[in-house]
């Protein structure tokens, strides 16, 4: 059963983001109606939204992803259950596990811990599912939806937080959480959805940092049919996801398919894979560092956790990136 943090916790809200009547962030539910989904999709039909006339290359390929690929680190034992993966502008890792808001950073060549801090006392309790970075702003997401925001704090430290409800509960069960920067918004993967008019769908949900308010029209919503086609079967469940910087490819990462899809950022599918559960048996995290490497982290299911790391690949004649 989800929890989500006391909210005799929450904080005031940083200057200059947009409240509610209440003073708290808020969500008019009217901006989820069916109809308004019926519109998206006439947009998708009619062509409304513009499309990249050449089909983007896949970003996924320029990495060696066999089962015999990769840098495996075992992880602290306060992280066999890691939940999320997300990098800083500077090109830190953060990690943080599912049961309690404390956030850990990561030295990604030998799976040290760095230092650790909590989000609220001892760490707010709540099901948190993913982890993003914005600047300076944290992000943790739970599966109810609640967007959890925060400000990075020193080794051992509490820091306060401020709760973002979004609505989205009754809609999806949420898993996983990036940042785009050229949009400037978060990226909430569906991973149950709870709303007859998402079933069947890839369903990613775009909140804008702005207003902190879902979109009305999600930022992908793609038949599972195209990924069953691919080979992945009729059911797709995200546990994690990331945007890659440069590219903007969407990595969706499913730990109970054992699958990871890479899509552009108008939700074509560029590329497809299939994990090798001996490697990753429950992968709940994804993430890009400063050299370009792809991270992804898995439970330790019973075990420690690790964390994977895959170098992108020389450019066929030589040279550097």
């Amino acid at each position: 059963m989800s929890r989500s943090p006391h909210p005799a916790s929450t904080r005031t809200p940083a200057r200059g983001l947009p409240l509610g009547r209440r003073g708290t962030p808020h969500l008019r539910r009217a901006a989820f109606r069916p109809g308004l989904w019926a519109s998206g999709l006439f947009l998708f039909l009619t062509g409304a939204w513009i499309l990249p006339a050449q089909r983007p290359e896949s970003l996924l390929e320029s990495y060696d992803l066999s089962s015999n690929a990769g840098d495996q680190q075992k992880l602290p034992r306060v992280l066999a259950e890691i939940s999320g993966l997300a990098t800083t502008p500077d090109g830190r890792l953060f990690a943080h596990n599912d049961e309690r808001a404390i956030v850990y950073e990561i030295d990604p060549e030998s799976g040290g811990l760095v230092k650790a801090f909590s989000v609220g006392l001892l760490g707010a309790r709540g099901d948190f599912e993913g982890i993003a970075v914005a600047g300076e702003r944290f992000f943790l997401i739970t599966s109810a939806g609640q967007i959890i925001e925060f400000e990075e704090g020193e080794a051992g430290s509490s820091v306060g937080y401020r709760i973002h409800s979004l609505g989205l509960g009754d809609r999806c069960e949420m898993e996983g959480l990036a940042f785009d920067e050229v949009e400037d918004a978060l990226l909430l993967p569906c991973k149950t959805p709870r709303a007859k008019e998402l079933e069947d769908h890839l369903v990613v949900f775009s909140v804008p940092l702005n207003t902190m308010r879902p979109d009305r029209i999600p930022r992908i919503f793609l038949p599972l049919q195209e990924l069953d086609d691919r080979g992945l079967g009729k059911e797709f469940h995200p546990s994690a996801i990331e945007v890659h910087p440069q590219t903007r490819s969407i990595i969706i990462v499913a730990a109970r398919e054992e699958a990871l899809v890479e899509l552009s950022p108008f939700g074509e599918i560029l590329f497809t894979k299939k994990l090798k559960r001996k490697k990753h048996p429950q992968s709940e995290g994804v993430a890009f560092l400063s050299d370009d490497s792809l991270v992804l982290a898995d439970e330790g299911q019973g075990k420690r956790g690790t964390i994977t790391r895959y170098p992108r690949k020389e450019p066929e004649g030589g040279g550097g990136q």
